[in-house]
């Protein structure tokens, strides 16, 4: 009797399964356009088993029905985790295209007067100046066109830096996100638990927020997870612990300034004030090392906050950032051995400094890429800056007393104004705003002799303001008042037709490569069209990087849908399925029960 009452726990939980089977049906049903929502399933198994009769060393069992071992959610781990790493990897490159996009339409390059529209001006300008150089009209003319070049120019650099220094706010709002993500994922963590602890109940609707999170976590920074068997996750970022145990660690954003150098410290000892770099909160090394270039081979070019930091890079740099190669001496362009030996020497030492500028250049400005876009236009503009007012203003380098060099005016060499009370020379086209070119002294040379000359002021590296450089110089002044100061005329009244000459000549001399890896020397047009050529590479090459890593995250996507997504049609059967199911089980009740019914009748007969 207690067998056959016994049967009627194989009905009842046939009945249970069942409709529990049915419920999580229709919860996916209900799911199935819900964003980031895993399929679930109902695992079943044996309930437990009742001795029967043992018999020539067998035990014979009967089975006591059925029960629900998990709600189980339909994911595959692995394709997350190669998800979640492809989707980093598009967001990395995604965010360089971008800025190469946006920095391209600065030079006109997309839409609008591009620059090399007003390289030309600028060259026919300096044409006509040629032809007729002690023309009052032709003069103004040429200062006009300088004045409209700088202001072209340096419209183009401070876009590029406002751009530049933008792209902080962009970062400071990734950072914010991870700290909010970390927080939600903490919180996830806790829910899981809570709901998990019985061991009856899985928390499937937290893991699918959770997953989401990370989802999005992963797209911004290189993120690894680590599960834990009471179903918490350790989440990593870059390699260093973000959400553990009972603590999600937040990220802080520092800065450092000084002047135009802006070099990101990876510490808590600077002042904050300008960049803002993300590093952790406790602890001083840092969280992203640019000595450590990413690349696909070291998995390292993940997540959209990386691509942000080195689209924008740490500094904001000019031509003294760009190496310039030395020239070798030839022995034939000196008097004797003794001097060529000199010159030899000094090459050797400034090829060795080269060398160190070189290595400095490939860390820290190539390959971030507003950094060496602004690197190579203030060369290009330094060059015609320079270039012309080394023209105009000629320096010779004299030898004083105590052994020392330094740069004067080279009054024979150089030409003066034009007209009535303009005869003097040493007026430069492009000034810097608080250093003049020249400072008059007193001089004693080498062979004794004491004479009053306009001494040179150097640039210095180190000072910001003793460069020529796009953001310190402007025209000058003077010559926009009075364009007859422009020093192209002799003493005589003649046009300094020579002057005039190099100034043409100057446009087609060739200064620089492009890069210090390119062994090309370009003149002014062919460095600008290889600085475009280059900026333009980099876009095609992160294009065609996010367009097979928009490829490869829609296959693995697809493959993910396939596993965890809700088919509809699916469920539906699967529904009539369990439905079925849930009768059959009604049924065997009702016929167990009548069959107690039965013979409780007959043996009560």
């Amino acid at each position: 009797m207690a067998g056959t009452m016994g049967r009627l726990t194989v009905g009842v939980s046939g009945l249970q399964t069942s409709q529990y089977s049915i419920n999580t049906t229709a919860h996916n049903l209900m799911n199935t356009q819900t964003n980031g929502y895993s399929r679930q399933q109902v695992m079943l198994t044996d309930l437990m088993y009742n001795k029967v009769v043992r018999d020539n060393g067998v035990t014979y069992k009967a089975g006591l029905g059925v029960v629900t071992a998990e709600l189980k959610q339909a994911r595959d781990n692995f394709a997350d985790v190669s998800y979640r790493e492809e989707y980093g990897r598009l967001n990395y490159y995604k965010a360089q295209y971008e800025t190469v996009e946006e920095v391209e339409g600065y030079f006109g390059e997309t839409e609008g007067e591009d620059f090399n529209t007003t390289l030309d001006a600028f060259w026919h300008a300096l044409q006509e100046l040629q032809k007729e150089s002690n023309s009052i009209v032709t003069r103004s003319s040429f200062i006009s066109t300088a004045q409209s070049f700088l202001d072209r120019v340096q419209g183009i650099r401070r876009s590029l830096v406002n751009y530049q220094r933008n792209l902080n706010s962009e970062i400071q709002k990734h950072v914010d996100r991870i700290n909010e993500l970390s927080k939600t994922i903490l919180e996830l963590n806790g829910d899981i638990l809570m709901a998990e602890a019985s061991g009856i109940e899985n928390a499937n609707d937290y893991r699918d927020a959770r997953n989401m999170a990370i989802d999005e976590l992963s797209g911004i920074v290189n993120t690894e997870i680590v599960p834990n068997k009471d179903g918490t996750v350790e989440v990593y970022i870059e390699g260093r612990i973000l959400v553990t145990g009972g603590k999600a660690y937040q990220l802080a954003s520092m800065k450092v300034i000084d002047n135009e150098k802006y070099e990101q410290q990876f510490d808590f000892t600077g002042d904050a004030t300008d960049f803002e770099m993300p590093v952790w909160a406790d602890d001083e090394a840092p969280l992203f090392d640019i000595k450590k270039l990413p690349s696909t081979e070291t998995d390292t070019d993940i997540g959209a906050l990386k691509g942000l930091l080195m689209s924008r890079g740490y500094f904001i740099s000019n031509y003294t950032d760009m190496p310039i190669k030395p020239t070798k001496p030839i022995a034939s362009d000196f008097a004797n051995d003794a001097d060529y030996q000199t010159a030899l020497t000094a090459y050797e030492t400034a090829s060795n400094q080269y060398m160190q500028e070189v290595e400095y250049y490939n860390k820290y400005v190539e390959p971030y890429t507003i950094t060496n876009l602004n690197a190579q236009f203030d060369t290009l503009v330094h060059a015609i800056m320079v270039g012309m007012n080394d023209i105009l203003c000629p320096n010779k380098e004299v030898t004083l007393n105590d052994g020392t060099t330094i740069k004067i005016l080279d009054e024979e060499a150089a030409g003066i104004g034009m007209g009535n009370g303009n005869e003097y020379a040493g007026t430069e086209l492009f000034v810097r705003g608080t250093m003049p070119r020249y400072t008059t002294q007193t001089i004693t040379l080498a062979d004794g002799t004491t004479m009053q000359a306009k001494v040179y002021n150097e640039e210095n590296p180190d000072d910001y303001y003793t460069l020529y450089t796009i953001g310190t110089v402007t025209v000058n002044a003077e010559l926009a008042q009075n364009p007859s100061l422009l020093p192209l005329s002799r003493v005589s009244g003649e046009e300094a037709q020579i002057v005039a000459d190099k100034l043409l000549d100057l446009w087609n001399s060739k200064f620089a490569a492009v890069s210090p890896n390119s062994l090309v020397d370009c003149n002014f047009k062919d460095f600008y069209a290889g600085m475009i050529d280059d900026l333009a590479d980099r876009g095609y090459m992160y294009n065609g990087m996010v367009e097979t890593q928009q490829q490869t995250v829609v296959d693995i996507d697809i493959y993910r849908q396939e596993v965890a997504g809700v088919s509809s049609d699916e469920e539906l059967s699967n529904l009539i399925r369990f439905q079925h199911a849930y009768n059959a089980a009604s049924r065997y009740i009702t016929t167990v029960s009548e069959m107690i019914e039965h013979l409780i009748e007959r043996l009560g007969a």
